[in-house]
């Protein structure tokens, strides 16, 4: 029938003339004039006041997140949409739940939270050494009604470490993001303190001497563990349809994670 498809026609293209008429010059002017920079924060924060700042998909739903970031706002709208870092929530979703999630770079505690929140850990430890990171972890968890056991340190190293691993029983998880200290933190000793657990770490090739580094690193982990590439998950914004009426532009800066080039994540196997 003509007329079903029709009121089908009308309720697709409902929120594209919504957004046509709420924008006005002044507005379509400020766009013209914004940097990529200003424009990624102002489509994440309106994608998160869409989502009223609460993730919407994936592994995370359900989960609210605050607005008061430390690390910054341009990734809430990817996180409340279960976007961010996907290839990692896939990781995860496929290989807990955990006994302990340990987060070392742990910034606004968007894993660590959503650990305890999706009961894919039944504690998470948080190294993150910004004041205002950690503050901003235990908001996120008031935020969530404090579910789980949670524990916020500040810098992971040698001696906070080895207080921490005698909490690594049973099956564990570590997630070191911590912007190319991790060729400074992972020595040997280190590494086999954490060899019981799985570990995903971030790679970050912009470090000085990066590559005698690196080759150094393998090496050292390989003595632990069995080095796996965890693959880049496929972010296919046109199918969520929140995002229906956002520019092709837009709907891939909310998902963009602002990387200098295509990162490298290692999962770690114990042996």
């Amino acid at each position: 029938m003509i007329d079903d498809f029709i009121a089908e026609e009308m309720e697709y293209f409902q929120p594209m003339l919504q957004r046509q008429s709420l924008a006005t010059d002044v507005d379509r002017q400020a766009w013209r004039n914004e940097t990529v920079e200003q424009r990624i924060e102002r489509i994440s924060l309106e994608t998160f006041g869409l989502c009223n700042g609460i993730v919407r998909h994936g592994l995370f739903k359900g989960m609210r997140l605050s607005i008061n970031t430390w690390w910054g706002k341009a990734d809430l709208g990817s996180q409340c949409l279960g976007l961010y870092e996907k290839q990692i929530l896939e990781f995860i979703s496929l290989n807990g739940p955990y006994d302990t999630f340990l987060d070392i770079g742990a910034a606004d505690g968007y894993y660590a939270i959503g650990m305890l929140h999706s009961q894919m850990a039944k504690r998470s430890i948080c190294f993150e050494i910004s004041k205002k990171g950690q503050a901003s972890i235990k908001e996120n968890w008031a935020l969530n009604k404090r579910i789980g056991k949670l524990e916020v340190h500040g810098e992971a190293n040698k001696a906070t470490l080895s207080k921490t691993a005698s909490k690594l029983s049973g099956k564990s998880l570590v997630l070191i993001d911590i912007e190319g200290a991790e060729f400074a933190l992972l020595t040997p000793k280190i590494i086999a303190m954490l060899k019981q657990c799985e570990i995903i770490i971030e790679i970050h090739n912009w470090v000085e001497g990066f590559q005698s580094k690196y080759k150094e690193l393998l090496t050292n982990l390989d003595k632990h563990y069995e080095i796996n590439i965890l693959k880049n998950a496929a972010q296919h914004t046109e199918s969520i349809p929140l995002l229906r009426s956002y520019t092709d532009e837009n709907r891939l800066l909310v998902a963009s994670e602002r990387r200098p080039c295509l990162m490298r994540f290692l999962h770690l196997k114990p042996r």
